[in-house]
């Protein structure tokens, strides 16, 4: 009798979860992801990294399937040092993943639930624009300059079967997110992100930076990406950047001691 009753309650749920509406997918998926990100402390050395409470993105791809995501950053002294989209599947598949890119110039780890889940080197390398204008004196005149900056950077992606198929990334006409940092010498920064088609979801992520080396302020820019496809990026059509496809195999993309990390879970089923 209990092992019916245990099927009958299990059909039911089955039945309530397939009618759950895609509203209700949406807000459960934000739950989620929440406490997903309260659920991840980060270090830098013995210094632990802020988790900004709201996340910078919300995101879907309707063409993927039904999935919901939000994307939240970790920083330290202002500035970003790592990030995560973090998302729940609810067609064609069922599972949940964090998706972290380290953006530190410094080894970081991280703690999931208490455990140790990550332990990486640095995730970027922020390098000097030569031919970039000085840093205006106002925020708005380097928030100008940032915006000028940023168009001059091309992304595309390489089609993960396909090698010979690319397509260019969108960048999201804003930066997601604008910080400085006293200590750091960062006088302005902003990270803007380049996303596939109309989605919100980024692929690669550009930092641009105001920072002050030697008594002189000069533009510093860095890269990350944010899947594991193949990624180009072109500035005045020269190529910068140029990272490998990292899947498949997919446990390549598991590996803990890797900037980029998925982490998959069956939470929330």
């Amino acid at each position: 009798m209990r092992v019916f009753c245990a099927m009958v309650w299990v059909a039911v749920s089955c039945v309530a979860w397939g009618q759950e509406s895609t509203e209700q997918q949406a807000r459960r998926a934000i739950e989620l992801a929440k406490a997903e990100a309260e659920a991840l402390e980060l270090f830098i050395d013995t210094q632990e990294l802020k988790c900004e409470p709201e996340p910078l993105l919300r995101w879907t791809n309707p063409v993927s399937g039904q999935i919901y995501g939000d994307v939240y950053i970790w920083t330290l002294d202002g500035r970003p040092e790592a990030i995560a989209s973090i998302y729940k599947w609810f067609s064609p598949h069922t599972h949940m993943a964090t998706e972290l890119q380290s953006l530190s110039e410094s080894p970081l780890t991280m703690t999931r639930y208490g455990s140790r889940a990550w332990s990486t080197g640095k995730g970027l390398e922020m390098k000097l624009l030569t031919d970039a204008p000085e840093p205006g004196d106002r925020a708005f005149q380097r928030s100008r300059q940032m915006h000028a900056i940023a168009e001059e950077f091309v992304a595309k992606a390489e089609d993960r079967s396909d090698p010979t198929s690319t397509w260019n990334l969108r960048r999201l006409p804003k930066p997601i997110f604008r910080y400085q940092s006293e200590k750091r010498g960062i006088v302005d920064g902003a990270m803007f992100a380049f996303c596939q088609g109309n989605t919100n979801n980024p692929e690669v992520l550009l930092l641009l930076e105001a920072r002050e080396m030697g008594g002189q302020l000069r533009w510093y820019f860095g890269l990350g990406r944010q899947n594991s496809l193949r990624f180009t990026v072109h500035r005045k059509q020269e190529l910068i950047w140029d990272v490998p496809k990292l899947a498949p195999p997919w446990p390549a993309v598991t590996d803990p001691s890797k900037p980029y990390l998925v982490i998959k879970s069956q939470t929330g089923n």
